[in-house]
């Protein structure tokens, strides 16, 4: 089972961002982590953190093999020919190692366009990413959908190989799930954010309601908190449901001396 990392971009005591994250990238793939992801769009109005995309374009820069992942875009706020770019510029940076996960929840209220109420959040969110796809993946890229359209239209930079970055989903209702599915096919990943072990296992078995035996070819990440993390990969052996990694969730960007600290709850280092 992996360990990965999850943190916002913000620091503490008065560190640099920019410094900060170079050591932090550094010192994670350097101790063994899989991966790298940013806190969602959801996290960042919360705590009022820095934009997750130009925050792993730090940590793509100064690593070579650790996975980089975006665990919570709320494509509904956003229009889909900017964020094909970001999300293309990032792994433009990475050099082909972005995932991208996706929040298909209602977006809080303070990322909501006072002037453009949407009722369907869900349709335009999946209609959003399939003219992403579109767009990363074709030369002159043309998408009729519900919520979007274009014809012709030139996109770049795309992904590295002109490739739809690999897509999770952050755990959701079965009908959700099944809206996606008909959609855009099976989703690469499931992504339990901060849930309990029951809430894990809960979502896992809608997966498989919904996916039936190709749920197995779907990768279960469990994001957990960094306190929480020697206890939760315990409690992985006892669950009835598969997990392929764990994710240790920071508030800030940690410090090398944090990551080797969870690295030794995680057994990466004596």
């Amino acid at each position: 089972m992996d360990l990965g990392l999850a943190c916002s971009f913000r620091t503490t005591g008065g560190d640099r961002l920019g410094p900060a994250l170079a050591q932090a990238g550094r010192a994670a793939e350097d101790l063994g982590f899989a991966s790298w992801w940013a806190a969602g769009d959801r996290e960042v109005a919360a705590d009022r953190s820095h934009d997750p995309t130009l925050g792993l374009q730090c940590v793509a820069r100064e690593t070579t093999v650790i996975r980089l992942g975006y665990s919570g875009d709320l494509l509904s706020t956003e229009v889909a020919a900017v964020r094909a770019k970001r999300i293309a510029s990032l792994d433009w940076f990475g050099r082909g190692r972005v995932e991208l996960g996706l929040d298909l929840a209602r977006p809080p209220a303070a990322l909501a366009d006072p002037f453009r109420p949407v009722d369907d959040h869900v349709g335009l969110a999946v209609d959003r990413l399939a003219a992403m796809r579109q767009l990363w993946t074709q030369r002159r890229a043309t998408h009729e959908g519900e919520h979007v359209s274009f014809a012709g239209a030139i996109a770049l930079p795309k992904p590295v190989g002109d490739r739809v970055p690999a897509t999770h989903l952050r755990a959701t209702t079965p009908d959700v799930l099944e809206r996606y599915v008909a959609a855009c096919g099976a989703p690469h990943g499931w992504l339990a954010w901060l849930e309990t072990p029951g809430e894990l296992v809960a979502g896992v078995e809608a997966l498989t309601q919904v996916l039936g035996e190709a749920a197995d070819d779907v990768r279960r990440t469990w994001f957990v908190r960094a306190a929480d993390l020697a206890a939760s990969r315990d409690a992985v052996a006892g669950l009835q449901v598969r997990v392929d990694e764990v994710v240790a969730y920071v508030d800030h960007v940690p410090t090398p001396t944090e990551l080797t600290e969870l690295a030794g709850l995680a057994g990466l280092v004596a």
